[in-house]
């Protein structure tokens, strides 16, 4: 197999889940504390609002991500046993965050937050719902992270 092909998947991979996992963390650590101290009828104007532009940014990321955490695992699935269960595992966790991202937060919570059409007390337990999810698919591509960087530690010789 391509070396140069191998490295250039590995690196883009990387990349793009260390940008969805950066975003995430911010999400979690700036914007969660926020909209809790809103209301209802705020934080859906918030998602209709705002939150739409940000998800233009956010929808391409998380296809690159997986496109490119998918491509990675198959250029470097017949690696050895140590090497291809790590991969094997970035690339679950990878695809339990866009799971949680495309199934919950994209078909049910965000529509939900966005359509403004709920009352304020339903809105704040949609974004409860949204934030604990949000919550677990952080960890989730967190670890993915975590996985692709002791990949690239461990295994550096292999990136020559």
């Amino acid at each position: 197999m391509d070396v140069r092909r191998k490295n250039t998947a590995y690196i883009l991979a990387f990349t793009f889940v260390a940008a969805v996992a950066f975003i995430y963390l911010l999400i979690s650590i700036a914007l969660v504390p926020y909209w809790q101290g809103l209301s209802g009828n705020e934080i859906q104007a918030w998602w209709s609002g705002p939150f739409t532009r940000f998800s233009i940014l956010m929808v391409p990321l998380h296809l690159l991500s997986i496109v490119m955490g998918i491509y990675s695992y198959v250029l470097h699935r017949k690696e050895e046993k140590p090497f291809n269960l790590l991969w094997l595992l970035a690339i679950i966790t990878l695809l339990i965050c866009q799971a949680f991202n495309f199934g919950l937060h994209g078909a049910v919570y965000n529509p939900a937050l966005q359509s403004g059409s709920l009352d304020a007390s339903a809105a704040l337990e949609v974004f409860d719902k949204w934030s604990f999810y949000h919550h677990i698919r952080t960890a989730s591509i967190c670890l993915s992270l975590l996985v692709l960087i002791i990949i690239g530690i461990r295994f550096k010789s292999s990136f020559k």
